[in-house]
């Protein structure tokens, strides 16, 4: 019986989100491999990105969205891969976890990012962490 390997592709945690709209390439560190910018999902055929807020949101009605995109072939544009309304079809209105399916190969490019969308008046989410694992 061969032991499953599962190889961790991006680790952020603590994270304040408050901006309507964002992503970890602008700025993010990856405490995988210590960068900021897209995540390198080429040794992976399929993961899982998931999402945990430890602390409860704030604002009035703050819903929170995530979503994985990569970078089309011409490495100008991103493109959606996860569900619509997000990963794993749900939206976070309180502390909790979501997580979503990925997947790698003929279909994607090499290069991914996790973004997110705010909704509500000034709403704000703290304690957010971010992990992507996938395997081989």
């Amino acid at each position: 019986m061969s032991a499953f390997r599962n190889t961790e592709l991006f680790k952020a945690t603590g994270l304040t989100l408050n901006s309507s709209t964002n992503s970890v390439t602008a700025g993010t560190v990856n405490a995988t491999t210590g960068r900021t910018g897209a995540i390198d999902v080429s040794r992976i055929s399929n993961g899982l990105l998931i999402v945990t807020v430890a602390d409860a949101p704030t604002g009035t009605d703050p819903t929170l969205a995530v979503f994985f995109d990569v970078l089309d072939a011409t490495g100008g544009t991103w493109v959606q891969t996860s569900s619509a309304t997000s990963i794993g079809g749900a939206l976070l209105t309180s502390s909790g976890y979501t997580y979503g399916q990925i997947s790698n190969g003929y279909t994607l490019t090499n290069l991914g990012r996790i973004r997110w969308e705010l909704t509500g008046t000034t709403p704000s989410f703290t304690g957010v962490s971010f992990s992507i694992h996938g395997r081989p």
